[in-house]
């Protein structure tokens, strides 16, 4: 992407809002008209995540079921939810904790036009609607309407914010500039063990003895689950159980390749503490924070396994009995 002057800016996120754009003028169920906004499926809701997301449920767009739906109190109570749906004007998404940082340390004069109703937001309203991140939704209107001004506004947002976290900023410019109020739900994301305004009560209800089944084999009805993990973090118990999504092979989808080797059943009874790769000393863990990683290490190191044994043999990748599927490998 270029700035105003012609000026390459060097930023891989960009791909985000540029990416969504052009899926959704090309696509043959959208075919967003970039002049008018049209498409042909206006009503339909996309849904964006991050491609470090791994998915533990299905994601609609109906928040009605308050066993698996968490919203903050103060975004509950101010503004009130006026629905739990998705719908046209009334995007929702996960809640992340930058409050108004992306009108605060960005300059908007030179982001949006003079007359943007995004100037107009105040800080509370600024923090209530807009930290927004992914999973975002939004009907197809709203969503291109979105990715119009995102990819306006992203490559200016930079240049005022040149840091990770401008693209998320854009996003929430774009959104106010089109004064689409987003509904902030906490529960459809897991990610910081020790982060606030994420799907983390959830995984809190599940006995330790049972957590690590529960993330393999998950029992909705009995224990409701967050939309996704967002594996941007390292997870890790004792010495010997680890995930980082840097540490993973490259080669993980290979024939001669192991599998990841998976944790006991009973992971969250064998540690109170955790050493990851490259930690000098061990880190004491309450027994909160070791459910929560036994979750995370259970799930996205059966969710890789399955991944790979899926792309060795159901897509033939590897000539018949010749995929290596042993559960030996360790990151």
């Amino acid at each position: 992407a270029k700035d105003e002057k012609g000026m390459v800016k060097d930023y891989k996120y960009f791909n985000k809002p540029f990416g969504l754009r052009h899926w959704m003028e090309n696509s043959p169920l959208i075919k967003a008209n970039p002049n008018d906004g049209s498409s042909i499926s206006e009503d339909d809701i996309v849904i964006l995540i991050d491609p470090d997301m791994a998915l533990l449920r299905p994601i609609t767009g109906n928040f009605e079921d308050r066993e698996e739906t968490i919203i903050g109190t103060r975004k509950e109570k101010h503004p009130p939810f006026d629905t739990f749906k998705v719908e046209h004007g009334k995007p929702f998404a996960q809640t992340y904790g930058y409050g108004a940082q992306w009108s605060k340390n960005v300059n908007l004069d030179n982001v949006v036009e003079p007359n943007s109703p995004a100037k107009l937001v105040k800080k509370l309203e600024g923090g209530l609607w807009y930290p927004a991140g992914p999973p975002y939704l939004a009907t197809v209107r709203d969503m291109y309407q979105i990715s119009q001004k995102w990819t306006d506004y992203a490559p200016k947002v930079y240049n005022e914010y040149p840091h990770l976290l401008a693209e998320m900023f854009a996003y929430s410019t774009a959104a106010a500039h089109l004064q689409l109020k987003h509904k902030l739900v906490d529960s459809l994301m897991i990610s910081n063990n020790g982060a606030g305004g994420e799907g983390w009560l959830l995984i809190d209800k599940i006995p330790a003895d049972e957590v690590c089944d529960v993330a393999t084999n998950p029992h909705l009805s009995k224990y409701p689950l967050p939309a996704v993990v967002h594996f941007c973090q390292r997870y890790a118990l004792g010495e010997d159980w680890f995930f980082g999504k840097r540490k993973v092979p490259k080669d993980i989808f290979t024939c001669e390749k192991p599998l990841l080797a998976e944790p006991p059943a009973n992971l969250a009874l064998l540690y109170d503490y955790k050493k990851p790769p490259g930690q000098k000393d061990k880190k004491s863990l309450s027994p909160i924070e070791v459910v929560r990683e036994s979750f995370v290490l259970c799930a996205l190191i059966k969710l890789t396994n399955e991944a790979a044994t899926f792309y060795k043999q159901s897509t033939h990748f590897c000539p018949v009995g010749t995929a290596n599927l042993s559960k030996t490998l360790r990151i």
